[in-house]
This record gives C-alpha cells, structure tokens and sequence, in this order.
C-alpha cells in the first residue's frame, strides 16, 4: 500500500514538473525582446499601467519589485529603462499596444502605493492618465534568437544600439511597430 502510494506520488509530481517546465520554457521562448520608442513627451520617469479601452489590465507593485530599482535617499531610478541617443528610450517591459503612462514618478508611486494595502483602486491610477497613445515610434527586437540578449538590461551594450540609431539603420535590426 505505502509503495503504491509513494509510486503515485512521484508520478504527480512529475508531472506537475513536466508541465510546468514545459509552461517555463513555452513562455521563455515568446518573451518579447527589448524595444527601442520616443513618446510624446518625457515620460523617461514615469510609471505605466495597461489598459485595454477604458479597462485597466495591468498595474504594478513596485513595492514588491524594489529589484526593477535603484533607491537613493533622493531618487528612485527604474532599471529596465535607458537613454539612448537622439531621444530614443530602450525598455525590456514596454508594450505598445498597452501602455498608458501616469503623471507619478516611480517614487512617486511607491508613496501612493503605501496607502493602498491591496493595491492602487484602478480609479484612482485614471485619474494621473497624462497619455493614452504615448509612442511616436516603436521598434522591436523580434529576431529568433534575439539579435541583443541579455539576462539584466543593463548589461545590453548601449554604445552598439546608439551606433545604429546614428547610422539610421534601426530597422535593419528591430522590427518596426509604430
């Protein structure tokens, strides 16, 4: 009885491995590359939620992803943004379809988010909507395998993207969206 049990027992567990794994890899492998933009304004600093229509979808704890930042006593800085040249930003969490940026600051944000246990009440973040339709332009890095992969994206070499933004050759490397 306890054989079968504990025969069972490993056979649930690899499965749940298997599929699990299998769900990892699957998503791994449709990530999204890095994006190159220009928004309408500079929003280089500011917080972004999603939104389909009028539904918000998508909003973030920062709190809880105190990784994604640098935290001095007088600034918070969001990694996985960069400067480039000519006003271009490189991101590895934008989305063009999605992103409607907020008038707060990431430090912002955070502050808020401290009276709002469970949350920041999706009425409350309309009210800061400074952009529906931010991008001016939007370039993808959709190649398979990615042209510019990175485990952390600070550690993209950023003189070779601004290299190809100089020599006007974004598209011969990114795919263009917008």
């Amino acid at each position: 009885m306890k054989s079968t049990i504990f025969k069972r027992s490993i056979y649930v567990t690899l499965f749940i491995l298997s599929v699990t794994s299998c769900e990892l890899f699957t998503n791994q492998a449709i990530k999204p590359g890095i994006s190159i933009f220009k928004t309408r304004g500079d929003y280089f600093d500011l917080v972004t939620i999603g939104m389909k229509g009028e539904e918000v979808f998508r909003t973030s704890a920062y709190l809880l992803e105190v990784g994604k930042f640098i935290i001095t006593n007088s600034d918070t800085v969001y990694r996985n943004r960069i400067r480039l040249i000519n006003g271009y930003i490189l991101a590895s969490e934008a989305d063009e379809r999605y992103d409607v940026f907020l008038n707060l600051t990431f430090k912002q944000h955070m502050s808020l988010e401290k009276n709002y246990p469970g949350g920041i009440p999706h009425d409350t973040l309309k009210k800061y909507i400074i952009d529906k339709d931010p991008y001016t332009e939007y370039y993808r890095d959709m190649s398979d395998p990615r042209k510019f992969s990175f485990n952390r994206i600070e550690d993209i070499d950023t003189t070779v993207i601004n290299r190809i933004i100089k020599e006007g050759k974004i598209e011969e490397f990114f795919r263009r969206i917008k």
